[in-house]
């Protein structure tokens, strides 16, 4: 038996339907214009296409354009519904042939995803991380008094030496504890292992957290003298502008930066990509106001690029599923239209959340979207597949997992291909 249905790929087409609330008139040419064949209704009998006149008023086709594609002859509605709440139903509708209230399986999923894409275009959520990379998480606009912010940083001056001499103090206090404990050698050779024993044992903890401690005061040691530069560069400017005036921090930073470079941002890539204008541009940042411009304009090329990548991953999920249910007499394409129905949900969930997010901050609103992405999403598609495949409840819950696992390598491998190919194609 071959494995493609040629009339399950029909779901997967747009052709055209008929609508029965669509007022234009027919034709009465009495021939299909597209075929030529003889018309004996509303549609013609050999391809199916609608007899209406060529021409029409503007109000017309652009409400036959909307009806086609959003469906609002009911079946929007019917197939929202179904989708949200009956997790599974539409998949089982489509297979058993019950189809005309519902839109097409390939529709739903690409609406859902053109609604969640254009919603994070308009969030833009690179303009949010150029934000709060530039600012460090301040905000952008926020001023203060000179003398204050003057004051704030030189008590950071003054802070820092103290500070160093703590950490310095505590590697001193543990190894004068681990000199201590060392054992002399004693006379009787029994006490002498006995006390060896647990004298080696103190050593040992005592000795890993003085080399945790060490390990810390290396790598702050380096971080703390660039502060202390910048507290200091900074000190300078302020000091050359009226204590009574207010400045913007973020051009006080800015400024610090231009003559003491904040970070470095270089990005170690293979060299083809190091040589694409994405890269380019992050590894040449000085400030951390270029760095963050830069990585913007890189992560809004990645995000164009998602849709496209996810649609192509898409064919791999339904591959997975006909793996797992090899036994069962189904063709690729009904395991296709499980992953569009599934998909197409997920998204209007991440456009829940996205629209939460933006609305508000709030501790609820981040909770709720943790709850919906990490609880409402697998429940709905365990629900979906225990109701679409009909196997008992220990056999899809292992099969959910084995598949939870398997797709999410090739997300994470996908979605790093589309950065990788963003960085490459950038210009």
């Amino acid at each position: 038996m071959s494995d493609i249905d040629p009339t399950l790929y029909s779901a997967l087409a747009d052709e055209e339907e008929p609508h029965p609330g669509d007022p234009a008139p027919p034709s009465g040419r009495g021939t299909c214009a597209n075929c030529g064949e003889p018309i004996a209704g509303a549609y013609c009998a050999a391809c199916g296409q609608r007899d209406q006149p060529l021409r029409q008023p503007v109000h017309r086709f652009l409400a036959r354009s909307a009806s086609e594609f959003f469906g609002v002859d009911g079946r929007v509605w019917v197939t929202l519904r179904d989708l949200l709440f009956r997790p599974g139903a539409l998949t089982v509708a489509y297979v058993e042939g019950r189809r005309r209230r519902y839109l097409r399986p390939l529709r739903v999923y690409l609406t859902s995803t053109l609604l969640f894409f254009v919603l994070l275009t308009l969030l833009d959520p690179a303009e949010r991380l150029r934000e709060t990379i530039s600012t460090g998480g301040a905000d952008p606009d926020s001023t203060v008094v000179v003398a204050d912010h003057l004051a704030e940083v030189e008590a950071n001056i003054a802070a820092a030496p103290i500070e160093a001499a703590e950490e310095r103090a505590e590697v001193d206090s543990l190894q004068a504890i681990v000199d201590r404990l060392q054992v002399p050698a004693a006379d009787s050779a029994a006490v002498q292992a006995d006390s060896a024993g647990i004298a080696s044992d103190a050593d040992d903890d005592l000795l890993d957290d003085l080399e945790d401690v060490q390990d810390t005061l290396d790598d702050t040691r380096g971080d703390a003298a660039d502060r202390l530069r910048r507290w200091r560069l900074e000190a300078a400017l302020l000091s050359a502008l009226p204590p009574d005036s207010t400045v913007r921090l973020a051009d006080i930073h800015e400024a610090r930066a231009r003559i003491y470079p904040e970070t470095n941002a270089n990005i170690n890539l293979p060299e083809g990509l190091a040589r694409s204008g994405a890269i380019r541009r992050i590894n040449a940042a000085r400030s951390r106001g270029e760095i963050a411009e830069a990585g913007a304009a890189f992560a809004r090329e990645a995000i164009g690029r998602v849709p496209t990548a996810l649609f192509l991953i898409l064919p791999v999920f339904a591959l997975l599923l006909k793996v797992l249910y090899v036994r069962r007499d189904w063709y690729y394409a009904e395991h296709l239209v499980f992953g569009l129905h599934t998909h197409a949900f997920a998204f209007l969930v991440f456009t829940v959340i996205a629209c939460l997010l933006a609305i508000t901050t709030a501790e609820w609103a981040r909770t709720l979207s943790l709850v919906l992405f990490w609880g409402g999403i697998p429940l709905y598609f365990l629900l979906a597949q225990k109701r679409v495949y009909g196997q008992g409840w220990t056999k899809t819950v292992a099969k959910a997992l084995v598949l939870g696992w398997a797709y999410s390598i090739v997300l994470f491998w996908g979605l790093v291909g589309v950065i990788v190919l963003a960085a490459a194609l950038s210009s």
